[in-house]
């Protein structure tokens, strides 16, 4: 593990940064892709407590809990290493629980964690930096929130997560325990979870403070307690997209597509020696023939369908401007929606807009009109000043109907 410790001069990196850059500064992103991304845990040091306090505090989670639903699973508990249940807490009424909250609270009050899944669905600060996160790295985001009381509660016993994680310490202080070896780079469905028994000692012990920010790659066992006081820490879980989904999707559209793959091997193969000769003679050339059909370009066509399409499109004020559409004119001014993800795709007939999972066909001789809209090097822009070869009616057609879609937005 490697350490960095920032002193903030001036201007607060917090505010002076955006997407990954906001979790991992003063380390610039090519360096910590090629030093740190699923190579090794980091620890940053900030000396400023304040450096997530625009993210969440702990009014705020008092709001989120009091808004938040125990029947839609949005809040947890845990002690221990086990996920609590409330039944015993809740009172119930004529139309369901009458004191959700309380029991949450009752349970954080006798030591256990609460956790608050996908806080980014429902927590604007949380979901503009996913947003711009998943944008800038093409990877899917999502964070977890977890308060621990304070006096040595730990939630979850030392484990392993089979996803990227990014640690930011809110509130308090949280004494965490990193273990070795481990299972490097764990796919989503491995469960190569280390017995309790062979951890072992820590390999690393340290306090993680308000303002620090701790990677972890998927693998790394790992577990943390409070100390004196209650602590709050947001887990940004990644994941990108992987060379292993890439090729295992491949693979199955080519056995799909060619029933030679999908052929059993000859009865009786394992007593008879010319049978078990001819299978692998068969095998042989299944492998070269799979070979021949996987296709780089197209597993990475299929990448960049998968990045833009990650996580759930933001579409703020859409309503608004669905109800401006009729008013629009040539010299409206509109611009690309922010943190969009988008592909353009052209054939001999058609242009496609790959975003929001959805695609956007046009016709092809509004090709450059389209790309000029959605590579967005102007702020905004209007009908009027749509370069190409459309006469007015068309150009007010085309940016109408990316309105009208959600690409783009009333500037």
């Amino acid at each position: 593990m490697e350490t960095i410790t920032h002193q903030e001069n001036g201007e607060s990196i917090a505010q002076s940064h955006t997407g990954l850059a906001r979790l991992i500064a003063p380390l610039d992103i090519a360096t910590f892709q090629n030093e740190f991304f699923e190579k090794k845990p980091l620890l940053i040091r900030r000396e400023n407590r304040e450096y997530y306090a625009d993210l969440l505090t702990l009014d705020n989670v008092d709001e989120i809990l009091s808004l938040s639903s125990l029947q839609n699973e949005d809040v947890r508990v845990a002690a221990e290493g086990s996920i609590v249940s409330l039944d015993d807490r809740l009172a119930f009424g004529a139309h369901g629980s009458t004191n959700a909250q309380e029991a949450v609270y009752a349970s954080y009050r006798d030591g256990a964690t609460i956790i608050m899944d996908g806080l980014h669905h429902r927590w604007a600060p949380l979901q503009r930096l996913v947003q711009a996160i998943g944008t800038e790295t093409n990877a899917k985001f999502q964070v977890n929130t977890y308060l621990t009381p304070g006096g040595g509660a730990q939630g979850f016993k030392p484990h392993q997560d089979n996803h990227d994680v990014f640690v930011a310490q809110a509130h308090g202080v949280k004494r965490w325990a990193l273990y070795g070896p481990r299972f490097e780079l764990p796919l989503k469905h491995m469960n190569h979870q280390i017995p309790v028994e062979q951890y072992g000692e820590p390999v690393h012990e340290f306090d993680l403070r308000p303002g620090d920010l701790l990677y972890l790659p998927r693998g790394t066992v790992h577990a943390a307690r409070s100390t004196d006081t209650a602590s709050l820490h947001l887990t940004f879980g990644a994941r990108p997209v992987l060379r292993s989904t890439l090729l295992m999707e491949a693979i199955e559209q080519v056995i799909t597509a060619d029933v030679r793959f999908r052929r059993g091997l000859p009865l009786g193969f394992v007593s008879d020696k010319e049978l078990s000769r001819q299978a692998e003679e068969d095998l042989a050339g299944l492998i070269g023939a799979l070979a021949e059909r996987l296709s780089a370009a197209g597993m990475l066509e299929s990448a960049i369908t998968q990045a833009i399409s990650i996580n759930a499109p933001e579409l703020r004020n859409h309503l608004t401007d669905l109800e401006r559409l009729d008013s629009m004119d040539l010299d409206t001014g509109v611009s690309r929606r922010s943190d969009i993800r988008w592909d353009m795709r052209k054939s001999d007939k058609s242009v496609q807009l790959h975003f929001h999972n959805k695609i956007v066909e046009l016709p092809v001789h509004v090709a450059d009109e389209v790309r000029f809209a959605a590579e967005g090097t102007e702020p905004s822009f209007t009908a009027r000043t749509l370069p190409g070869q459309l006469d007015d009616s068309g150009r007010l057609v085309l940016i109408r109907t990316l309105v009208r879609e959600g690409f783009l937005t009333f500037a």
